[in-house]
């Protein structure tokens, strides 16, 4: 029974593409393509997915716990998380909230390839650079964060500023994430004591010198 694959991408040039990438890597693959969140779970439920291709930026999605509302509806099915933000940042926080892989969106070919292919043998995968950082970390016991403040943030954290950064406000934020305003009161304090800023300008500021994709 040929593999089933979703790619779960609003942009229709990235599903074109990852769809050629998939079927030369397995010709007889099944790909289907959904734009959002609910339409991705909505597949999940109506057809046996083996492994879905996900931006966690898609419409109804953009939170960790995106990760495990899909793994609700199909427990075993893989996930390979293929992102605009920074792997440096986000990519073993996504693996630790489930995912089986991760990597952004300006890698070749070849290393989607490669992390198909891991990913349906049951390995996890994450892209040299990563495991380079890792490495980085334990030699140097954790000095890489002060290098990066923003590996300072927890996981709902990263979450507020993104939503922080593209202009959300308090009110916005709580609806989007389903918490009240003052917990996202206090997470903003949180952060801004973290990275030391006063304001979202300079927390923007801040993401675009390390590099960080914070929308």
């Amino acid at each position: 029974m040929p593999i089933q694959i979703a790619v779960a991408d609003d942009h229709s040039a990235i599903r074109l593409g990852m769809k050629y990438v998939i079927h030369e890597w397995m010709p007889e693959a099944v790909v289907h393509f959904v734009e959002n969140m609910p339409g991705l779970l909505r597949l999940l439920s109506a057809e046996t997915i083996d492994m879905i291709v996900l931006d966690i930026n898609i419409p109804g999605g953009n939170n960790f716990h995106m990760i495990q509302m899909i793994k609700d509806v199909r427990e075993n099915v893989k996930i390979l998380v293929l992102s605009a933000y920074e792997e440096d940042v986000y990519a073993l926080r996504y693996i630790d909230a489930g995912a089986d892989g991760y990597l952004q969106k300006d890698c070749d070919d070849g290393a989607i390839r490669d992390a198909l292919n891991a990913i349906h043998t049951g390995k996890k995968y994450v892209s040299n650079e990563v495991k380079e950082h890792l490495l980085h970390d334990r030699l140097n016991s954790g000095a890489a964060s002060h290098d990066n403040p923003i590996r300072l943030l927890t996981n709902r954290e990263l979450e507020v500023c993104r939503l922080l950064i593209d202009g959300k406000g308090v009110g916005e934020i709580a609806k989007a994430l389903f918490i009240h305003t003052s917990t996202v009161g206090t997470y903003k304090s949180k952060i801004f004591e973290k990275l030391r800023v006063t304001n979202v300008k300079a927390l923007t500021d801040v993401f675009t010198i390390h590099h960080v994709d914070g929308r």
